[in-house]
C-alpha cells in the first residue's frame, strides 16, 4: 500500500511528497512516510535508496527541497538537530558522535548540564546521567571516560542521552552492524522496550532477518521512490528482497557456477606452487585466461594474504610464482600492475580509493603512465578512460567531479574496480568484492565479473559469501590455516563439501 495515498489517521509524525536533490541526482523524489507511536517501523532498501536522506531530513540534519512535515497534525519545520531534538525528534546515527576525551555523564546531558547558582552540577550532572544509563541497561560509572567504552556501550551511552531529551521519535540508522550477536541482541531488546513505551522507533537496517524479526511495519524505498508499506507479517526475506531491488532474488548469483567454455582445460596464466609468506605457510593455485576462480575458507585462514602475496603488497619466501610463462617476483604493488597483475582489495575506503578525490581521479590514479607521451600527460586520454567506465560499469552519480565519499557502497566498489580495470590488467584479484553493499548492487558486482571472464580476464575471488563462490566461480580453492587443502570442480562444490574442506581439522580431531 502508499502510505502518500492513505497515511494511518494515528500517525505521530508525518512526512507528506519529501523531495530531495544532490547535484541533479533524485535522492527522494515525493515520499511519504507515517510513524505511528508504539510501532517499530523499519526502512529498508539499497544503498543509495533514500532511507539516510529521508531520515536526516525529519531529524533536521537536511533540508527537503519540497514537502510537508507534521508532528501531531500541526506543520513543523526542523532546520537543525537541535530545533528536531525540541520537537523530540532524534537519529543515532551509524557512525557514533560520543566525546571520547570527556566523561559518560557529560556525553549523556550534553548541552543540557543541570547547573546551581550559574554553575555546574557535578552532582546532579552525576545522578541524572546514572538514571538515563539505568533506561538503557547500561551500569557503568558515569564519571568514566568515554574513551574506556565499547562499542556497544558507546552507543547505548548515544541512546541514553537522546532518551534524556524526552525523544518521542527516534531513528536508529544501522543500529547493529558494528556488534557482536550478543550485543545486538541486548539492543534489539532495547528498540522493543522503547516501542512499548509509546516511542515511534525506526530501524534502519540491511540484516533482512533482524528486521523481519522487530519490526512491526516495514517499509521500502527504491532509488529515491516509495514502493510500498505493508506490516512485517506479509513479508518474507524473498518477497522483500524483490521488492528492493525490483526482481527476483533467483538474479542475484545469475545460478550455480560460472560459464566460460575451456577455460579450465587452458594453459594457465598464473600459477602458484607452495608458496610461502606472511600469513601463508603453503598455497598453491592457477588460473588460466576467462576463468573465475573461488577461494574459500574462514577468516584468518590466509586468504587475504595469499592475494596480497601475489600482488607483491607482501613479500613470497618460499615457492614458485609463474605469470604468463616467466618467473613472477613482485618487489611491490606497482611491478605486480606493470606486469598485468591488478587487486581491489577488500578495504576499498582506506586501501582503494581515495575518498576525498573525485570519481575521475581516483579512476586515473593508476593508469597515468597511459595518459602520458614521455615527460607530459594527456588530460584527454584520461578523459576518455573515465567516461567509458563510468558508462561501461554503470557509477550512478551526477558528474565524474563529485568525490568519491559521496557515493553509495556499490557505487564505490564499481570506481574501486575501474581504477584497476583502466590499467588494462590480465589477472583480476578480487578480495571480498561485494562486503559492505546492498543486495542490488552485488547482482550488479557479480555481472561486471562475469562481463570481465567473458573477455578473456583471469579472476581469482576470495569471498565469505559461500552462495557468491558457488554461483560465480569454475572452480573453487579452500584455505585453512595459512595453506590451501582442497580444490573443488563446480560439479562437485556445494556448501557442504567447502565448509568441510574449511573445517577439516577441527571434524578430524572429533
Amino acid at each position: 500500500m502508499s502510505l502518500a495515498a492513505a497515511p494511518p489517521r494515528t500517525a505521530m509524525l508525518e512526512a507528506r511528497g519529501i523531495s530531495k536533490h544532490y547535484a541533479g541526482v533524485a535522492a527522494l523524489e515525493n515520499v511519504s512516510l507515517a510513524l505511528e507511536p508504539g510501532k517499530i517501523h523499519a526502512l529498508v532498501g539499497e544503498n543509495g535508496a533514500g532511507k539516510s536522506t529521508l531520515s536526516k531530513i525529519l531529524s533536521g540534519f537536511e533540508s527537503a527541497d519540497t514537502g510537508t512535515i507534521l508532528l501531531d497534525g500541526e506543520q513543523v519545520h526542523p532546520r537543525n538537530p537541535t530545533q528536531a531534538a525540541g520537537l523530540g525528534i532524534a537519529i543515532v546515527h551509524q557512525e557514533l558522535s560520543v566525546i571520547g576525551s570527556v566523561s559518560v555523564a557529560d556525553n549523556v546531558l550534553v548541552n543540557a548540564e543541570p547547573s546551581r547558582w550559574g554553575f555546574l552540577d557535578r552532582r546532579a550532572l552525576i545522578e541524572q546521567a546514572k538514571t538515563h544509563l539505568e533506561r538503557v541497561g547500561l551500569d557503568i560509572d558515569p564519571r568514566r571516560p568515554a574513551s574506556d567504552l565499547s562499542i556497544a556501550e558507546q552507543q547505548l551511552v548515544e541512546i541514553a542521552r537522546i532518551l534524556s531529551l524526552n525523544a518521542r521519535v527516534v531513528f536508529f540508522d544501522e543500529p547493529t552492524s558494528s556488534l557482536p550477536h550478543d550485543d545486538s541482541l541486548r539492543l534489539l531488546a532495547l528498540l522493543r522496550d522503547l516501542r512499548d513505551q509509546g516511542t515511534a522507533v525506526v530501524l534502519i537496517s540491511h540484516d533482512l532477518p533482524e528486521v523481519l524479526e522487530y519490526a512491526d511495519t516495514i517499509t521500502v524505498l527504491r532509488d529515491g521512490s516509495h514502493i510500498t508499506t505493508a506490516s512485517a507479517a506479509e513479508f518474507t526475506e524473498e518477497s522483500l528482497i524483490k521488492q528492493m531491488i525490483g526482481r527476483d532474488i533467483d538474479a542475484l548469483y545469475h545460478g550455480h557456477g560460472h560459464e566460460t567454455v575451456g577455460a579450465e582445460t587452458q594453459t594457465p596464466i598464473l600459477s602458484v606452487e607452495n608458496i610461502t609468506a606472511p600469513g601463508v605457510l603453503s598455497a598453491s593455485l592457477h588460473v588460466s585466461p576467462g576463468e573465475i576462480l573461488g577461494i574459500g575458507g574462514l577468516v584468518g585462514s590466509g586468504r587475504t594474504e595469499l592475494l596480497a602475496a601475489i600482488f607483491g603488497a607482501s613479500r613470497a619466501t618460499g615457492g614458485i610464482m609463474t605469470f604468463d610463462g616467466k618467473p613472477h617476483k613482485p618487489a611491490h604493488p606497482h611491478a605486480a600492475l606493470a606486469s598485468g597483475i591488478a587487486l581491489v582489495p577488500e578495504d576499498r575506503k582506506n586501501q582503494g580509493l581515495h575518498l576525498g578525490m573525485s570519481i575521475s581521479s581516483n579512476i586515473e590514479l593508476a593508469s597515468l603512465d597511459d595518459m602520458s607521451t614521455g615527460p607530459w600527460l594527456r588530460p584527454r586520454r584520461g578523459t576518455r578512460i573515465v567516461e567509458r567506465f563510468f558508462k561501461e560499469l554503470r557509477i550512478k552519480a551526477a558528474s565524474p567531479s563529485l568525490p568519491v565519499g559521496a557515493l553509495s557502497g556499490g557505487n564505490q566498489q564499481k570506481v574501486a574496480l575501474a581504477k584497476v580495470l583502466a590499467t588494462k590488467p590480465r589477472v583480476l584479484l578480487l578480495d571480498e568484492p561485494t562486503r559492505g553493499i546492498d543486495v542490488g548492487a552485488k547482482a550488479e558486482v557479480h555481472r561486471l565479473i562475469r562481463g570481465l571472464a567473458d573477455e578473456g580476464i583471469a579472476i581469482i575471488m576470495v569471498s565469505s559469501v559461500l552462495p557468491e563462490l558457488l554461483g560465480a566461480a569454475n572452480r573453487i580453492v579452500v584455505m585453512r590455516g595459512g595453506r590451501t587443502v582442497g580444490e573443488l570442480s563446480r560439479a562437485e562444490a556445494n556448501e557442504e563439501s567447502v565448509m568441510k574442506l574449511a573445517f577439516q581439522g577441527a571434524i578430524s580431531d572429533d
